[in-house]
């Protein structure tokens, strides 16, 4: 009986050892992963900064908290119209150009989608406000194509219309502003970028 439970005994050292071992594993996964979720976060983080400091030459506003830049409509569109300003095309293609040169950097266009958000204010109707919105945007996506790098299938360019459901400054129906007029550019990872297509439609 005595070698018997002996022998029993001896099993839980075999149990330690193997206990011991898992634990080792686990402990080189998760440093393996924590490391590389380091880098990542370090890449990221040298996304954003590159993209806040690209566009500091430019005259336009960064909205820095949601990492989007923001074009008064007046600058890229007349006044009703979704055709591009002629005179302002110079300023646009500076834009596209340094859009590009960020999109160029690692794999950044394989990592984040670019959104072309079209807003209005509330005056006139909601549907036909929806619907300039979307030409607006497609009008700058067909721009920005104009530059072979944006034909890449690896960028994705994906139309956004508002209309006037996302007012930068809430006013009443019929009320004309300047800053309701606009269009907005967010990069952000890709598989972001597809959900919000979806949920906007």
């Amino acid at each position: 009986m005595k070698s018997d439970n002996r022998d029993e005994l001896n099993y839980w050292p075999s149990f330690a050892d193997i206990f011991s071992s898992l634990f080792f594993i686990f402990f080189i996964l998760f440093s393996i992963f924590y490391f590389n979720y380091s880098k990542r976060v370090e890449a990221d983080q040298k996304d954003i900064d590159d993209f806040k400091s690209m566009f500091k030459s430019l005259d336009l506003e960064l909205n820095q908290e949601n990492n989007e830049i923001i074009i008064p409509a007046d600058i890229l569109f007349e006044f009703d119209k979704s055709e591009l300003k002629s005179d302002n095309l110079p300023k646009i293609r500076q834009f596209r150009k340094k859009l590009k040169n960020y999109m160029q950097v690692g794999d950044r266009k394989k990592r984040y989608c670019i959104i072309i958000e079209g807003h209005t204010d509330t005056v006139g109707d909601k549907n036909y406000n929806y619907k300039l919105s979307l030409d607006r945007s497609l009008s700058l996506i067909k721009e920005f194509k104009e530059d072979d790098f944006f034909r890449d299938p690896d960028i994705d360019l994906i139309p956004a219309a508002f209309g006037e459901s996302k007012l930068a400054v809430p006013t009443p129906d019929n009320t004309i502003n300047k800053k309701n007029r606009r269009v907005v550019i967010r990069i952000v990872p890709k598989f972001i970028g597809t959900m919000q297509q979806i949920m906007s439609k």
